[in-house]
Protein backbone atom coordinates (compact mmCIF):
# COMPACT_ATOMS: atom_id res chain seq x y z
CA UNK A 1 0.00 0.00 0.00
CA UNK A 2 2.96 2.26 0.88
CA UNK A 3 4.75 1.56 -2.46
CA UNK A 4 2.45 2.22 -4.59
CA UNK A 5 1.05 5.69 -3.00
CA UNK A 6 4.49 6.67 -2.84
CA UNK A 7 4.67 5.75 -6.71
CA UNK A 8 1.80 7.78 -7.11
CA UNK A 9 3.52 11.00 -5.65
CA UNK A 10 6.52 10.30 -7.67
CA UNK A 11 4.71 9.75 -11.00
CA UNK A 12 2.71 13.02 -9.82
CA UNK A 13 5.92 15.30 -9.34
CA UNK A 14 7.37 13.82 -12.29
CA UNK A 15 4.24 15.25 -14.71
CA UNK A 16 4.08 18.30 -13.01
CA UNK A 17 7.90 18.90 -13.42
CA UNK A 18 7.88 18.09 -17.84
CA UNK A 19 7.30 21.31 -18.49
CA UNK A 20 7.56 25.23 -16.76
CA UNK A 21 6.05 28.22 -16.87
CA UNK A 22 8.77 30.59 -18.06
CA UNK A 23 8.37 34.13 -16.61
CA UNK A 24 10.27 36.90 -18.86
CA UNK A 25 9.89 39.83 -15.96
CA UNK A 26 10.76 43.26 -17.09
CA UNK A 27 12.92 45.22 -14.74
CA UNK A 28 12.96 48.20 -15.77
CA UNK A 29 9.19 48.66 -16.10
CA UNK A 30 8.14 52.10 -15.28
CA UNK A 31 11.76 53.29 -14.74
CA UNK A 32 13.11 54.64 -17.88
CA UNK A 33 13.14 58.03 -19.07
CA UNK A 34 11.95 58.73 -22.69
CA UNK A 35 14.15 62.16 -24.41
CA UNK A 36 12.67 61.01 -28.03
CA UNK A 37 9.24 60.70 -29.57
CA UNK A 38 8.91 59.22 -32.66
CA UNK A 39 7.35 61.68 -35.15
CA UNK A 40 5.51 61.93 -38.35
CA UNK A 41 7.39 63.69 -41.17
CA UNK A 42 5.79 62.94 -44.77
CA UNK A 43 4.03 60.03 -46.55
CA UNK A 44 4.60 57.98 -49.78
CA UNK A 45 1.97 56.59 -52.07
CA UNK A 46 2.98 54.13 -54.43
CA UNK A 47 0.17 53.43 -57.47
CA UNK A 48 -0.42 49.60 -57.97
CA UNK A 49 -1.90 48.08 -60.90
CA UNK A 50 -4.92 45.94 -60.75
CA UNK A 51 -3.30 42.61 -60.29
CA UNK A 52 -1.15 43.67 -57.26
CA UNK A 53 -2.46 43.96 -53.87
CA UNK A 54 -1.41 45.91 -50.39
CA UNK A 55 0.36 44.83 -47.71
CA UNK A 56 2.81 42.68 -49.96
CA UNK A 57 4.68 39.81 -47.86
CA UNK A 58 7.63 40.76 -48.89
CA UNK A 59 9.45 44.00 -50.21
CA UNK A 60 12.93 44.86 -50.72
CA UNK A 61 15.19 48.64 -51.43
CA UNK A 62 17.96 48.12 -53.37
CA UNK A 63 20.24 50.84 -55.76
CA UNK A 64 20.71 49.62 -59.33
CA UNK A 65 23.70 50.39 -61.24
CA UNK A 66 22.73 53.85 -61.82
CA UNK A 67 22.28 54.47 -58.09
CA UNK A 68 18.25 54.61 -58.48
CA UNK A 69 16.77 53.67 -55.56
CA UNK A 70 14.39 50.89 -56.47
CA UNK A 71 11.56 49.53 -54.00
CA UNK A 72 10.44 46.12 -55.09
CA UNK A 73 7.82 43.91 -53.92
CA UNK A 74 6.87 40.83 -54.30
CA UNK A 75 3.44 39.55 -56.24
CA UNK A 76 2.95 36.36 -54.95
CA UNK A 77 -0.32 35.69 -57.04
CA UNK A 78 1.38 35.56 -60.35
CA UNK A 79 5.17 34.78 -58.95
CA UNK A 80 7.02 38.28 -59.95
CA UNK A 81 8.50 40.76 -58.17
CA UNK A 82 7.66 44.34 -59.58
CA UNK A 83 10.12 47.06 -59.83
CA UNK A 84 9.48 50.86 -58.56
CA UNK A 85 11.66 53.97 -58.79
CA UNK A 86 11.24 55.05 -54.80
CA UNK A 87 11.67 58.51 -55.20
CA UNK A 88 9.05 59.36 -57.42
CA UNK A 89 7.02 56.15 -56.77
CA UNK A 90 7.46 55.20 -61.30
CA UNK A 91 6.42 51.59 -62.06
CA UNK A 92 9.72 50.35 -63.78
CA UNK A 93 9.01 46.83 -64.72
CA UNK A 94 8.02 43.45 -63.20
CA UNK A 95 10.23 39.76 -63.30
CA UNK A 96 7.62 37.10 -64.04
CA UNK A 97 9.04 33.43 -63.05
CA UNK A 98 7.71 30.63 -64.07
CA UNK A 99 6.11 27.35 -62.12
CA UNK A 100 7.12 24.94 -64.42
CA UNK A 101 9.75 23.54 -66.66
CA UNK A 102 13.71 23.78 -65.84
CA UNK A 103 13.83 27.21 -64.33
CA UNK A 104 10.55 26.39 -62.46
CA UNK A 105 9.59 28.27 -59.02
CA UNK A 106 6.52 26.90 -57.93
CA UNK A 107 6.25 29.73 -54.98
CA UNK A 108 8.13 32.62 -54.72
CA UNK A 109 8.06 33.84 -50.80
CA UNK A 110 11.02 35.86 -50.24
CA UNK A 111 13.88 37.00 -52.06
CA UNK A 112 17.31 38.60 -52.14
CA UNK A 113 18.17 41.44 -55.04
CA UNK A 114 22.25 41.87 -55.46
CA UNK A 115 21.70 42.85 -58.72
CA UNK A 116 19.94 41.88 -61.56
CA UNK A 117 22.52 38.98 -63.05
CA UNK A 118 21.69 37.66 -59.00
CA UNK A 119 18.21 37.02 -57.55
CA UNK A 120 18.36 35.03 -54.77
CA UNK A 121 14.57 33.81 -54.04
CA UNK A 122 12.90 31.14 -51.33
CA UNK A 123 11.11 29.00 -53.32
CA UNK A 124 8.79 27.78 -50.43
CA UNK A 125 7.39 24.65 -51.49
CA UNK A 126 10.47 23.12 -51.97
CA UNK A 127 12.50 24.68 -49.28
CA UNK A 128 15.03 26.18 -51.30
CA UNK A 129 17.00 29.01 -52.32
CA UNK A 130 17.04 29.80 -55.86
CA UNK A 131 19.76 31.87 -57.57
CA UNK A 132 17.98 33.10 -60.72
CA UNK A 133 18.56 36.67 -63.23
CA UNK A 134 16.50 38.85 -64.01
CA UNK A 135 15.35 37.24 -67.55
CA UNK A 136 13.97 33.82 -64.66
CA UNK A 137 16.87 31.72 -65.97
CA UNK A 138 17.89 29.75 -62.70
CA UNK A 139 21.57 29.35 -62.18
CA UNK A 140 21.86 27.47 -58.85
CA UNK A 141 19.54 25.53 -56.42
CA UNK A 142 20.25 25.19 -52.43
CA UNK A 143 18.05 23.01 -50.67
CA UNK A 144 17.36 24.17 -46.77
CA UNK A 145 15.76 20.84 -45.70
CA UNK A 146 18.77 18.98 -45.37
CA UNK A 147 19.22 14.73 -45.41
CA UNK A 148 16.31 12.59 -43.98
CA UNK A 149 12.68 12.64 -43.43
CA UNK A 150 13.24 14.28 -40.06
CA UNK A 151 14.37 17.64 -41.03
CA UNK A 152 11.51 19.66 -39.59
CA UNK A 153 12.80 18.50 -35.87
CA UNK A 154 16.22 19.74 -37.06
CA UNK A 155 16.20 22.42 -39.12
CA UNK A 156 14.86 25.76 -39.41
CA UNK A 157 11.79 26.76 -41.35
CA UNK A 158 11.21 30.14 -42.59
CA UNK A 159 8.65 33.58 -42.57
CA UNK A 160 10.54 35.84 -44.69
CA UNK A 161 9.08 39.11 -44.54
CA UNK A 162 10.50 43.17 -44.71
CA UNK A 163 11.00 43.36 -40.98
CA UNK A 164 12.67 38.99 -41.73
CA UNK A 165 14.48 39.90 -44.84
CA UNK A 166 17.24 37.81 -46.49
CA UNK A 167 20.35 39.10 -46.58
CA UNK A 168 24.40 39.41 -46.80
CA UNK A 169 27.08 39.89 -44.75
CA UNK A 170 30.78 38.60 -45.80
CA UNK A 171 29.80 36.90 -49.04
CA UNK A 172 27.29 34.56 -46.78
CA UNK A 173 23.42 34.92 -47.46
CA UNK A 174 21.96 34.79 -44.22
CA UNK A 175 18.54 33.59 -43.67
CA UNK A 176 16.74 33.67 -40.56
CA UNK A 177 14.35 30.80 -39.47
CA UNK A 178 11.96 29.73 -36.56
CA UNK A 179 11.22 26.65 -35.13
CA UNK A 180 7.63 26.50 -35.62
CA UNK A 181 6.59 24.92 -32.40
CA UNK A 182 8.09 24.28 -29.12
CA UNK A 183 11.74 23.24 -28.01
CA UNK A 184 12.13 20.58 -25.65
CA UNK A 185 14.75 21.18 -22.96
CA UNK A 186 17.42 18.49 -24.18
CA UNK A 187 17.67 20.10 -27.60
CA UNK A 188 17.39 24.26 -26.96
CA UNK A 189 20.62 24.64 -27.53
CA UNK A 190 21.17 21.95 -30.60
CA UNK A 191 18.24 23.72 -32.85
CA UNK A 192 20.15 26.77 -35.15
CA UNK A 193 17.72 29.05 -36.65
CA UNK A 194 20.50 30.82 -38.76
CA UNK A 195 21.43 29.35 -42.38
CA UNK A 196 24.75 31.18 -43.90
CA UNK A 197 25.40 29.96 -47.75
CA UNK A 198 28.54 30.76 -48.41
CA UNK A 199 28.41 32.48 -52.22
CA UNK A 200 31.91 31.48 -52.97
CA UNK A 201 31.86 28.07 -52.17
CA UNK A 202 27.68 27.01 -51.81
CA UNK A 203 28.28 25.38 -48.47
CA UNK A 204 25.63 25.60 -46.01
CA UNK A 205 26.10 26.47 -42.07
CA UNK A 206 23.80 26.84 -39.42
CA UNK A 207 24.15 28.86 -36.18
CA UNK A 208 22.32 30.71 -33.08
CA UNK A 209 20.15 28.87 -31.05
CA UNK A 210 17.29 30.26 -28.75
CA UNK A 211 17.89 31.73 -25.51
CA UNK A 212 17.80 28.99 -22.71
CA UNK A 213 16.65 31.21 -19.88
CA UNK A 214 13.11 32.15 -22.42
CA UNK A 215 12.94 28.67 -24.35
CA UNK A 216 14.34 26.22 -22.29
CA UNK A 217 12.92 24.49 -19.45
CA UNK A 218 10.10 22.96 -21.84
CA UNK A 219 8.36 26.27 -21.94
CA UNK A 220 5.63 25.99 -24.09
CA UNK A 221 5.74 28.45 -27.20
CA UNK A 222 3.57 26.51 -29.16
CA UNK A 223 3.13 28.90 -32.24
CA UNK A 224 5.49 30.16 -34.78
CA UNK A 225 3.88 33.48 -33.62
CA UNK A 226 5.97 32.96 -30.09
CA UNK A 227 8.59 31.63 -32.11
CA UNK A 228 9.49 34.15 -34.89
CA UNK A 229 13.18 35.49 -34.72
CA UNK A 230 13.53 39.09 -35.82
CA UNK A 231 17.23 40.46 -37.05
CA UNK A 232 19.18 43.54 -38.25
CA UNK A 233 22.90 44.40 -38.61
CA UNK A 234 24.47 46.16 -36.30
CA UNK A 235 27.00 48.96 -37.98
CA UNK A 236 30.12 47.10 -36.61
CA UNK A 237 28.49 43.91 -39.21
CA UNK A 238 27.22 41.94 -35.85
CA UNK A 239 23.38 40.38 -36.13
CA UNK A 240 20.99 41.71 -33.26
CA UNK A 241 18.23 39.83 -32.54
CA UNK A 242 15.07 40.17 -31.33
CA UNK A 243 12.95 37.24 -29.97
CA UNK A 244 8.72 37.81 -29.15
CA UNK A 245 9.04 37.04 -25.76
CA UNK A 246 12.24 38.52 -24.14
CA UNK A 247 12.83 42.23 -23.20
CA UNK A 248 16.99 41.67 -24.62
CA UNK A 249 18.19 41.77 -27.30
CA UNK A 250 20.91 39.27 -28.41
CA UNK A 251 24.01 40.57 -30.06
CA UNK A 252 26.42 38.17 -32.33
CA UNK A 253 28.76 37.03 -34.85
CA UNK A 254 26.80 36.07 -37.55
CA UNK A 255 28.79 32.58 -37.97
CA UNK A 256 29.19 32.26 -33.82
CA UNK A 257 27.12 31.08 -31.41
CA UNK A 258 28.11 32.89 -29.08
CA UNK A 259 25.75 35.58 -27.74
CA UNK A 260 25.42 38.47 -25.79
CA UNK A 261 22.35 40.15 -24.32
CA UNK A 262 21.28 43.63 -23.44
CA UNK A 263 18.69 45.46 -22.14
CA UNK A 264 15.92 46.45 -25.07
CA UNK A 265 12.79 46.49 -23.76
CA UNK A 266 9.54 49.03 -23.21
CA UNK A 267 8.76 51.29 -19.65
CA UNK A 268 5.10 49.98 -20.55
CA UNK A 269 5.97 46.13 -20.99
CA UNK A 270 4.58 43.54 -18.15
CA UNK A 271 5.95 40.27 -17.08
CA UNK A 272 6.03 37.86 -20.25
CA UNK A 273 4.79 34.13 -19.50
CA UNK A 274 5.09 31.22 -21.34
CA UNK A 275 1.52 28.95 -21.59
CA UNK A 276 0.36 27.20 -19.24
CA UNK A 277 -0.09 23.88 -20.81
CA UNK A 278 2.30 20.86 -20.95
CA UNK A 279 2.55 20.27 -24.79
CA UNK A 280 5.18 17.04 -24.07
CA UNK A 281 1.79 14.98 -22.39
CA UNK A 282 -0.91 17.30 -24.60
CA UNK A 283 -1.60 19.25 -27.72
CA UNK A 284 -1.89 22.79 -27.27
CA UNK A 285 -5.54 23.78 -27.51
CA UNK A 286 -5.44 26.68 -30.81
CA UNK A 287 -7.74 28.92 -28.44
CA UNK A 288 -5.22 28.92 -25.68
CA UNK A 289 -2.84 29.75 -27.96
CA UNK A 290 -4.72 32.61 -29.77
CA UNK A 291 -5.61 34.44 -26.31
CA UNK A 292 -3.05 34.33 -24.85
CA UNK A 293 -0.75 35.58 -27.62
CA UNK A 294 -3.20 38.53 -27.38
CA UNK A 295 -3.36 38.97 -23.92
CA UNK A 296 1.14 39.09 -23.72
CA UNK A 297 2.92 42.08 -24.71
CA UNK A 298 5.59 40.79 -27.11
CA UNK A 299 8.21 42.13 -28.81
CA UNK A 300 9.06 42.15 -33.09
CA UNK A 301 10.97 43.85 -35.90
CA UNK A 302 14.24 45.17 -34.97
CA UNK A 303 15.51 48.12 -37.45
CA UNK A 304 19.00 49.81 -37.72
CA UNK A 305 18.78 53.63 -38.42
CA UNK A 306 22.12 54.39 -40.08
CA UNK A 307 21.75 58.11 -41.05
CA UNK A 308 20.14 59.09 -37.37
CA UNK A 309 22.42 55.84 -35.74
CA UNK A 310 19.36 54.45 -33.72
CA UNK A 311 17.22 50.91 -33.31
CA UNK A 312 14.04 50.95 -33.67
CA UNK A 313 11.94 47.75 -32.07
CA UNK A 314 8.90 47.25 -32.43
CA UNK A 315 6.40 45.56 -29.69
CA UNK A 316 2.44 44.80 -29.70
CA UNK A 317 1.10 45.87 -26.26
CA UNK A 318 -1.05 42.92 -24.76
CA UNK A 319 -4.36 43.50 -24.28
CA UNK A 320 -5.47 41.64 -20.57
CA UNK A 321 -8.93 41.33 -21.38
CA UNK A 322 -9.12 40.02 -24.58
CA UNK A 323 -10.87 36.69 -25.78
CA UNK A 324 -11.26 33.73 -28.78
CA UNK A 325 -13.08 36.77 -30.21
CA UNK A 326 -11.25 39.20 -30.25
CA UNK A 327 -8.76 40.24 -33.18
CA UNK A 328 -5.28 40.25 -34.00
CA UNK A 329 -4.95 43.63 -35.67
CA UNK A 330 -6.65 45.05 -31.84
CA UNK A 331 -3.16 44.69 -30.30
CA UNK A 332 -1.66 48.39 -29.78
CA UNK A 333 1.58 48.90 -31.65
CA UNK A 334 4.59 50.83 -30.06
CA UNK A 335 8.09 51.57 -31.78
CA UNK A 336 10.86 51.68 -29.13
CA UNK A 337 13.92 53.72 -29.60
CA UNK A 338 17.30 53.02 -28.85
CA UNK A 339 21.04 54.21 -29.24
CA UNK A 340 23.85 52.64 -30.80
CA UNK A 341 24.77 51.38 -26.81
CA UNK A 342 20.93 50.18 -26.98
CA UNK A 343 20.33 53.14 -24.49
CA UNK A 344 16.61 53.34 -24.04
CA UNK A 345 15.52 56.91 -25.74
CA UNK A 346 12.10 56.46 -26.01
CA UNK A 347 8.51 54.57 -27.27
CA UNK A 348 5.20 55.79 -29.18
CA UNK A 349 2.26 54.23 -29.69
CA UNK A 350 0.94 54.70 -33.15
CA UNK A 351 -2.39 53.09 -33.49
CA UNK A 352 -2.63 49.20 -34.33
CA UNK A 353 -2.42 46.76 -36.87
CA UNK A 354 -5.50 47.59 -38.32
CA UNK A 355 -4.06 51.28 -39.41
CA UNK A 356 -0.45 49.72 -39.58
CA UNK A 357 0.91 46.73 -41.79
CA UNK A 358 3.95 46.80 -39.75
CA UNK A 359 6.12 43.97 -40.98
CA UNK A 360 6.22 46.12 -44.11
CA UNK A 361 8.49 48.38 -42.56
CA UNK A 362 12.25 49.89 -43.37
CA UNK A 363 14.18 52.42 -43.46
CA UNK A 364 15.72 54.58 -45.98
CA UNK A 365 17.93 58.35 -45.09
CA UNK A 366 13.95 59.60 -45.37
CA UNK A 367 13.20 57.71 -41.86
CA UNK A 368 11.15 54.68 -40.95
CA UNK A 369 8.78 53.93 -43.59
CA UNK A 370 5.69 51.87 -41.97
CA UNK A 371 2.73 50.79 -44.55
CA UNK A 372 -0.17 52.62 -43.88
CA UNK A 373 -3.77 51.25 -44.44
CA UNK A 374 -5.68 54.26 -45.37
CA UNK A 375 -9.63 53.25 -46.15
CA UNK A 376 -9.75 56.78 -48.14
CA UNK A 377 -8.25 54.77 -50.87
CA UNK A 378 -11.26 53.50 -52.83
CA UNK A 379 -10.30 54.76 -56.50
CA UNK A 380 -7.14 53.59 -56.65
CA UNK A 381 -5.14 50.83 -55.48
CA UNK A 382 -1.77 51.88 -53.77
CA UNK A 383 0.35 50.90 -51.29
CA UNK A 384 0.72 54.27 -48.50
CA UNK A 385 4.14 54.63 -46.49
CA UNK A 386 4.15 57.22 -43.54
CA UNK A 387 7.38 58.00 -42.47
CA UNK A 388 8.98 58.78 -39.13
CA UNK A 389 12.07 59.94 -37.52
CA UNK A 390 13.14 60.62 -33.81
CA UNK A 391 12.65 64.22 -32.21
CA UNK A 392 13.76 65.27 -28.53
Amino acid sequence: MYKLFYLFIFLAMLMSCSNSIISSKNERAGKLHSTYDLVLISEKKIILDESTAPKPPYTQIYSDISGVRMFTLLNPFNNSIYFYNYTNGEYIKKIHYEKEGSDAILSIAGYYIKNEDSIYLYNRPLVEIVLADSHGHVKQRYSLKGNGTDWASKYPQYEFSTVCPIFEIDRHLILTGLCPFSIKESFVDKFFFTACIDLDNNQIEYYHSYPSEIYGKNANWEDPLFMQVYPTISPEGYLVHSFTASHDIYVSQWNSNISHSSYGGSNIARTIYSIDWDFLSEQTPQELIYTHYLQQDLYAAILYDPWRKVYYRFMQQGIKDATIHSQLTEKPLIVIMMNEQFEYLGETLIGTSREWNWTNSFVTKEGLNIEYIDKKDVDEVCINFKIFIPKK
